[in-house]
């Protein structure tokens, strides 16, 4: 009897703790799910700021000069489409695209860039990727900042 008592309390256990683990997966799939809706549309990045610090030395540039733009549609296949107007003329890229938690992945023929998504709302979307390395010149930090707009 007391066996029986047992193995019925440790089913009931192991039963609600599988259903808690579905809802913390299931709540986790909303959550990227109600992001991705957000993202998919076309976007116009107004400011692309690349940072590199080494040596204690800090290079801030924008990879966006003036007059130039650069747009990017994300689909709801979670493939991706972007143009990058300048003055050499227009350049595209196509990729997939993906999110996980405040994860945003770019993948292209490069391979994959994960960011983290500092911002997103019905017209901001902003993200940066943060990688720390070293070459001959010594140990450095690289950051890359996007901010977009959605355009309407």
């Amino acid at each position: 009897m007391k066996t029986t008592r047992f193995f019925v309390l440790f089913v009931a256990a192991a039963t609600m703790m599988l259903a808690s683990c579905d809802k913390e997966n299931n709540t986790a799939d909303n959550q990227d799910s109600q992001t991705e809706k957000m993202i998919i549309g076309s976007w116009t990045e107004t400011e692309a700021i690349y940072i590199l610090i080494q040596n204690g030395i800090s290079d801030t540039s924008s990879l966006l000069e003036d007059g130039e733009t650069s747009e990017i549609t994300f689909k709801a296949d979670k493939t991706y489409h972007s143009v990058y107007h300048s003055f050499d003329g227009d350049s595209e890229s196509n990729g997939t695209w993906a999110v996980s938690g405040n994860k945003f992945t770019f993948s292209d023929e490069f391979g994959p860039m994960i960011y983290t998504i500092d911002q997103l709302d019905a017209t901001v979307f902003n993200i940066s990727i943060r990688e720390e390395g070293e070459d001959e010149d010594g140990p450095f930090s690289y950051y890359n900042i996007i901010r977009m707009t959605k355009n309407q």
